[in-house]
């Protein structure tokens, strides 16, 4: 998986990576719910990459404290990159 591009999971709802995040040798993305027009929403989930057999996973992570962590670091980045 990779950031910037739109996944669709089991429940037919389309997510954009965000960030990409190695937390204790796991790797996390940062993703957030686009409406019918590809437009971002407020809805945002952390998605865990599983690798088993050589197939890729995805497997939802509820944990508000890697969530506000991973929210911290996108936006520490988006702001590097678009200041005025």
């Amino acid at each position: 998986m990779k950031i910037d591009t739109v996944i669709t999971l089991d429940s037919n709802e389309n997510y954009l990576l965000l960030l990409n995040k190695k937390v204790e040798n796991e790797s996390y993305f940062l993703s957030v719910l686009v409406d019918s027009k590809n437009e971002p929403t407020n809805k945002y989930l952390i998605l865990k990459e599983v690798i088993k057999d050589d197939e890729t996973y995805i497997q939802k992570v509820s944990n508000p404290i890697l969530m506000s962590r991973l929210i911290e670091e996108y936006k520490n980045i988006y702001d590097s990159n678009y200041k005025v």
